[in-house]
Parts: structure tokens; C-alpha cells; sequence
């Protein structure tokens, strides 16, 4: 098949990219001059393992181009739209990208007559395909079909997720258009559900609140845990052996961030107050998510007064194995200590250069031994394996600095037997 893709972000370029190794030809389109620049020489605008070479290889077998010209959208079998959907000011969702790629591909399609498939693959609440896409697209005057293809990539391991899905979720309303997308997915070895395009926009929304709401309520009770002196590890390793539970998600830390989760559940927190339904609990996720962010100053408040003191942050990216800033604790924490009169510096493997644009006068080291050296106190915010160290490495790194740590990399008794000051999200003395 012919695909185009719209939208060379996260979700955009990473399915641009599958279905290329998949065999179909894929043209990627983004109006960021800078971003396609890279993407042509074969370097991802954005960190993703494997993302590069998975890139270069489709490249070279010449299933993949990337340009800023929509042309590319006639005579395409199916079009799919992957732009951005941030948050606005009041927690609802910003169209403005995808009603900006809707234009685009209506005037393109006028000068086609080859029946496509517009798949909104932009993450919309329910309605907004039918309302707003729809629309766009049939002031072109041709016959297309429209569909709503929701995906659940994880920033860090995308590829294999797009490789191998849980699920695939696929909303359409005739059966001409089912049967397009049908071939699209016929290669993927995994259950297919195909369900009203309503009906995929709601699954998209739901899968994110319910796993908002499983980290939130993970760390509100490792936070009781850790303030009752019980062992939360313990407690969450018995409720993940539940099988109506399972083990996931279940590991306390800093709270979430990306680019999804926060923006999903304050979007669906806000269209259920447009629809005139009360939803506390959405609310109440995000305002969770928010304190567990500030935690680790919190205690590190609590141990000593901050004016003049140096202290260390390992880890800016919201999670290990991606460059992406964007709700990551590390925001929330940076201008805390600033306010209060610390020094901070910092070390990421990948995100520094995102960092320095919001937080231009904080030191940034080369590597984390250098990050922590001659510090007052250390946060580890991110889990990247570059800071799976022992005990002993970062006593020796410390000295007598204490190292909080919203991650718990290490051991319950390694700590001691280090004699290194250790302190962990929902573990020890708060």
C-alpha cells in the first residue's frame, strides 16, 4: 500500500517507520523544515532506541520519504494523521494541529480521484473524528473513508511495541473502509478489534486514565507505607500477585509524565465536565500526580535547609529511554530548588540539551560521577541503567551526601552495608 503519514513526531515517525518495514511505501510529512532535514539523512529529530537504524534501513530499501511538500497525500491508499494534540491553559485538548492537517490533505485530495482512507491516528476525545475530520476532509468533494486508529506506543520502546501490540484497535463505520485497514494490519500477529470510530477514541482515553490512575494510586500508597513503617515493596509485590491486578505498574516513584498520560486524563477530565458528568477521580489523579512530583524535595526539605546548598539531579528525561522533557519531574523539581536558593546541577545521557532551553544557568555535567561530585545532596529522578550503580559507587561519589532516590535502585540493605545515606520514595524514613 501507499501511506502517507502526517506528522513526524513520537507516534508519526515510529509508524511511518513500521509500516515501511513492513513492506508498504511511506511518505512522512511535517511542516518543520528543521525536523524533516534530519529525518532525510537518516537521524530521528528525537532520541528513541533503534529508531535510527530502523530509519536508515527502510530508507535505503527505498520504502520511506519525508518532505514538507503534502503533494505526497494523492494517490495515497491510506492517510494517516499523527499531529500533535497538547494541552491548552484549562486542561482541554488543542485541534489546532490536526484542523491544520485536515486542510492540507482536503486540498490535496481535490486533485486525486483515488478513494483513501483518512485514519486519525492524533490522540481526539470521542466525536471529534466524525465532527471535525470528517467535515475537513469532505469539503474536498471526493469519496474517502475515515477511520480512528488509536496507538499505544511507549516513549522508550516503540518499535517493539509497534512490532508487537497487545492489540490493535481500529474504529470505522463502512465496510469498504474496514477492508482497507484490514489490509494494513494483516501482517501483525495479534487480536484485532474493530469497533465504532467513537467507540476507538474512547479506548485510547480509557487505557491512559486507567494507567494514570494505577501509578497514582501505587505511589499514594507507598507514601502511607513509608509514613506507617511498613514495607512497600512487600505490600506491592502481594497485590500484583492478584490476577485481577497483575504486577504492572506497581513500582512506586516520581509520578508520570510524557507527553500522554498528563494531557490525556486532564483532556477527558474536562470533556466529562463539557458532557456534564462529574469525574472526582480524574481530578484527583492529576493532583496526586502533581505533589508525587515535589516528594523528593519535600524530604530533601525536611533533612536540610537548601539556601546555598549544592544539589544533584540524575535524570531530566520523565523515564529512561527517551529524550522527552515534557511533564517530567525533573521540571517541577529544578525551579523548587532554585526558589529556595540552591545550586543545581544536573546530568541526563539524553535530555540535556532539551533541559537547557528552559533552564539556561543550571550546571550541567559531562557524566554522573561528575554530576554528584562535591554535592550537599543527590536526586535521582530518571532510571537510566547509566545510574544502575552500587552502593559503594555512590558512597564513594558522595562521601557523607545523602542520595534520595524516586527510582529505588538499589537493594533495602545495600545502602547500609555501604553505609552510604539512602533514602527512596516509599522506603526508610521519609
Amino acid at each position: 500500500m501507499k501511506i502517507c503519514v502526517i506528522g513526524a513526531g513520537y507516534a508519526g515517525l515510529v509508524s511511518a517507520v513500521g509500516f515501511a518495514g513492513r513492506g508498504h511505501d511511506v511518505a512522512c510529512i511535517d511542516k518543520d523544515a528543521g525536523k524533516i532535514s534530519k529525518i532525510t539523512k537518516g537521524l530521528p529529530p528525537f532520541f528513541e532506541a533503534g529508531l535510527g537504524e530502523r530509519l536508515r534501513g527502510v530508507q535505503n530499501a527505498g520504502r520511506l520519504e519525508a518532505g514538507t511538500d503534502y503533494s505526497a497525500i494523492q494517490g495515497a491508499d491510506i492517510v494517516i494523521l499523527a499531529v500533535g494534540t497538547p494541552s491548552l491553559p484549562d486542561g482541554s485538548a488543542d485541534l489546532s494541529h490536526v484542523r491544520a492537517a485536515c486542510a492540507a490533505v482536503a486540498d490535496e485530495l481535490k486533485r486525486s480521484d483515488k478513494f483513501a482512507v483518512v485514519a486519525v491516528r492524533s490522540t481526539v476525545l470521542p466525536g471529534t473524528t466524525e465532527k471535525v475530520v470528517g467535515p475537513a476532509i469532505e469539503k474536498s468533494g471526493v469519496r474517502f473513508g475515515l477511520a480512528m486508529v488509536p496507538e499505544f506506543l511507549r516513549e522508550g520502546s516503540a518499535l517493539s511495541d509497534f512490532d508487537k501490540p497487545d492489540r490493535i484497535v481500529v474504529g470505522c463505520s463502512d465496510d469498504k473502509t474496514k477492508t482497507v485497514m484490514e489490509g494494513l494490519y494483516g501482517s501483525f500477529d495479534c487480536p484485532k478489534l474493530f469497533v465504532d470510530i467513537r467507540t476507538a477514541e474512547m479506548i485510547k482515553y480509557a487505557s491512559n486514565a486507567f494507567l494514570a490512575s494505577r501509578i497514582a494510586l501505587t505511589n499514594e500508597t507507598a507514601n502511607i507505607c513509608q509514613k506507617a513503617g511498613v514495607d512497600a515493596d512487600e505490600v506491592l509485590k502481594a497485590v500484583g500477585m492478584d490476577a485481577r491486578l497483575g504486577p504492572h505498574f506497581l513500582v512506586p516513584g516520581s509520578g508520570f509524565g510524557g507527553s500522554c498520560l498528563p494531557k490525556d486524563v486532564s483532556a477527558l477530565a474536562r470533556h466529562a465536565q463539557e458532557v456534564g458528568e462529574d469525574a472526582p477521580l480524574l481530578h484527583a489523579i492529576h493532583e496526586s500526580n502533581q505533589k508525587q512530583k515535589l516528594r523528593l524535595f519535600h524530604m530533601l526539605g525536611r533533612m536540610m535547609h537548601l539556601k546555598g546548598k549544592k544539589i544533584a539531579i540524575l535524570g531530566l528525561s520523565f523515564k529512561a529511554g527517551t529524550d522527552d522533557i515534557r511533564e517530567s519531574p525533573a521540571l517541577s523539581l529544578i525551579p523548587k530548588l532554585l526558589e529556595e536558593g540552591a545550586h543545581v546541577r544536573a546530568f541526563d545521557p539524553e535530555a540535556m540539551g532539551s533541559m537547557r532551553d528552559v533552564f539556561p544557568n543550571v550546571e550541567y555535567a559531562n557524566d554522573w560521577e561528575e554530576c554528584l561530585s562535591g554535592c550537599d545532596a543527590a536526586l535521582l529522578v530518571t532510571a537510566w541503567p547509566e545510574f544502575q550503580k552500587s552502593a559503594a559507587e555512590y558512597k564513594e561519589a558522595l562521601g557523607a551526601a545523602p542520595l534520595l532516590d524516586s527510582r529505588r535502585i538499589l537493594p533495602p540493605n545495600a545502602a547500609a552495608e555501604a553505609n552510604l545515606a539512602y533514602h527512596a520514595i516509599g522506603r526508610g524514613a521519609p
